[in-house]
C-alpha cells in the first residue's frame, strides 16, 4: 500500500470521526415528537432505549433506579431515553403502549424488542448484552 493510499485511508477516518455525534451522557428527556426524531435521526445505528413511564406509577418508580444504573453502565452502546405518557399521549398512542413501565428498544427507526412492565436489573443486564 502506497504513502498516498495510507493519507487518504487516515483522512478518511479522521472525516468520520469529526462527524461522529458523541454518545449523550446522561437520560433524555423527551417531551415531543420532534426531540424523538432529533434523536433518532442524530443516531440511526445506536439502540434507542426508551421508558415510558408516568409520575402515578409504583412499578415505574422500581425501574427507574436499575434504569439509571444501566444508563451509567451501558452509555457508550445504548442511549437511554425517558417519555411521561402524562404529559405525551400522542407519543404513547404512536407506539401503541398499553402498560406503563414499557422499554422500548428502537433502532434504525424500528422496534428490536419491547419490555412491558418492572422487571430486575439481571434480566434487563442480560437484555443489553444480547443487543450489544
Amino acid at each position: 500500500m502506497s504513502d498516498n493510499e495510507l493519507e487518504k485511508i487516515r483522512l478518511k477516518k479522521a472525516e468520520m470521526l469529526m462527524n461522529a455525534q458523541p454518545m449523550p451522557k446522561i437520560i433524555v428527556d423527551i417531551h415531543s415528537f420532534d426531540e424523538l426524531n432529533k434523536l433518532k435521526n442524530d443516531y440511526p445505528d445506536k439502540i434507542i432505549i426508551i421508558d415510558f413511564w408516568a409520575v402515578w406509577c409504583g412499578p415505574c418508580k422500581f425501574i427507574s433506579p436499575i434504569f439509571k444504573q444501566l444508563q451509567q453502565e451501558y452509555s457508550q452502546d445504548f442511549i437511554f431515553a425517558k417519555i411521561n405518557v402524562d404529559e405525551n399521549p400522542l407519543i404513547s398512542q404512536n407506539f401503541r403502549i398499553t402498560g406503563i413501565p414499557t422499554l422500548l428498544f428502537i433502532k434504525n427507526n424500528e422496534i428490536v424488542h419491547k419490555i412491558i412492565g418492572a422487571s430486575s436489573y439481571q434480566h434487563l443486564k442480560q437484555i443489553l448484552e444480547k443487543l450489544k
